[in-house]
């Protein structure tokens, strides 16, 4: 049976096993995805640390049976999320990466500036949220999560009155709790609100008196993890969160309304 496209048909060979050719529309979209989910898997199966060479790229198209181009679709897409880093030059290639927070925070300041969505939905996701991963930490907080929490109140309480510092650690302390809930999933996404909340270029301004507050719940919080003491965790941390809310209303009330924007998450720490 003859090929219905002309094109096709009248091309040699090589022409049509060109693995140059561009991915066609949503099929090589598709074709590309998978390919960088089958990468994925051969990344973890075997165990590869960030800084592992891939096999190069006449190896991976022969493996995946798909065009050049498709492949570098595939490889982009994951250099994108964090993934793989692409080395120029002699001897470069796909290099296993190690994806960071920054690359979450990105696409959920996206798709929350798409929505429209102010600055207050990050702090009722904050207050739903936290109380719960407070609990969390104080049954699952290991002994190495405790001396980085101790360690940050240490940093906080000489940071008084320098507000930036103060901000960049307070905000520190509760990533600290949510990875120590045991539960990597509330870890990353309260680290990529923080991330978020950092890039939106929000100044907020706590007294020093307030400043003090914050430090003295921190370090009645942190008691109640290290004894293990999820119920008065839970509690003061909601507690804390209703008294700071109401702080930002009070004093910051156009902060809340401002409407979340894609920017410089990729810069932020």
């Amino acid at each position: 049976m003859k090929d219905s496209n002309p094109a096709a048909s009248s091309a040699t060979p090589a022409a049509r096993n060109d693995n140059s050719a561009k991915p066609q529309g949503r099929r090589g979209r598709k074709m590309a995805i998978k390919v960088a989910q089958g990468i994925v898997r051969e990344i973890a199966e075997n165990n590869m640390a960030p800084g592992a060479k891939l096999p190069p790229e006449h190896e991976m198209v022969e493996r995946y049976g798909v065009a050049r181009a498709t492949l570098r679709e595939a490889l982009r897409f994951l250099e994108l999320q964090g993934v793989l880093t692409i080395k120029p030059g002699p001897g470069g290639g796909p290099v296993v990466g190690e994806p960071h927070t920054r690359n979450l925070a990105s696409t959920l300041a996206l798709m929350l500036q798409f929505m429209d969505a102010p600055f207050r939905s990050l702090l009722e996701l904050r207050q739903d949220l936290s109380p719960g991963m407070a609990a969390r930490a104080a049954n699952n907080a290991s002994p190495e999560d405790l001396r980085l929490m101790r360690e940050c109140i240490a940093r906080l309480e000489n940071s008084v009155g320098d507000l930036p510092v103060y901000i960049y650690e307070s905000r520190k302390f509760h990533d600290l709790i949510a990875w120590a809930s045991g539960n990597p999933a509330i870890g990353l996404l309260v680290t990529s609100v923080h991330l978020v909340t950092n890039s939106s270029g929000i100044g907020l301004n706590y007294s020093e008196r307030e400043q003090q507050y914050q430090i003295n719940t921190y370090r009645r919080l942190y008691d109640a993890i290290d004894s293990h003491d999820a119920a008065a965790a839970q509690r003061i941390m909601d507690e804390f969160l209703g008294r700071s809310d109401a702080y930002l209303a009070k004093r910051h009330p156009e902060v809340l309304e401002r409407r979340i924007v894609w920017e410089n998450v990729d810069n932020e720490d």
